[in-house]
């Protein structure tokens, strides 16, 4: 009862289409072998993607659980459980090797900017954490000029 059926099918081709067939096949093939084989390679490849398992790694949901964090980092798994799905959806590859290189990442970071550097990384839709940049700002420069100097009546000039 599961006898192959063939179609036939007409395809109508524009002089364009026709011309790039013949560029592109061997020679040995016909028009229609040539259009055979592009549906054969069409279906192999989704059903090539049908059947790939399910992945077996942890980090690779959407989200993740507090126990997956490790204990060092127990203190910041609530705002990282947080911000894996943002990373998910931003398109981050999320497997184990990818966590272990953000965990490793946090960790350079000073303590004190650890939660700042994932509250940023969530407000700003980011796929990676990046250290705090520190706002740079100099020391004003002392004023020597004379017109600066201060005078008190009792004292006179203060320097």
């Amino acid at each position: 009862m599961n006898a192959k059926k063939e179609v036939k099918v007409a395809v109508f081709l524009t002089q364009e289409m026709a011309a790039f067939i013949d560029r592109t096949r061997p020679y040995e093939i016909t028009r229609a072998g040539f259009m055979r084989g592009l549906v054969y390679e069409k279906m192999n490849r989704m059903n090539a993607r049908k059947q790939s398992s399910p992945s077996n790694d942890p980090f690779d949901a959407a989200t993740i659980t507090a126990n997956l964090i490790p204990n060092d980092l127990k203190e910041y798994a609530e705002l990282f459980i947080e911000w894996w799905p943002i990373r998910k959806q931003k398109g981050g590859v999320n497997s184990t090797k990818v966590a272990n290189r953000l965990f490793d990442t946090l960790r350079s970071f000073p303590s004190q900017d650890r939660k700042q550097a994932l509250e940023k990384a969530i407000t700003a839709g980011w796929k990676d954490i990046y250290p705090l940049k520190k706002g740079y700002k100099p020391e004003e420069p002392k004023n020597n000029h004379p017109a600066s100097r201060v005078y008190t009546a009792d004292r006179g000039f203060i320097d």
